[in-house]
């Protein structure tokens, strides 16, 4: 039986917060916005890893993100 190595960014191991926070900072530059579609895209996570660095993003930056509702996603504000 052949094995099936992981081809995806593995999440399962707790990765320290600055890290994770900037796995969301580099999409975010590439793109100039973020959300989990994009996360799950970009490195081919599940949405519960994708929701989880969002969140924790989400929590960091809440004083200086703001939802944009016509394109669903995430954007910082100065």
């Amino acid at each position: 039986m052949k094995s099936h190595q992981q081809t995806v960014l593995c999440l399962d191991t707790p990765l320290d917060l600055t890290k994770r926070i900037d796995l969301v900072m580099s999409t975010y530059k590439k793109w100039g916005y973020i959300n989990r579609k994009l996360l799950v895209v970009n490195y081919g996570i599940s949405q519960q890893q994708a929701g989880s660095l969002m969140r924790d993003f989400i929590h960091l930056h809440a004083k200086r993100i703001q939802w944009d509702m016509k394109y669903g996603c995430y954007k910082l504000i100065d």
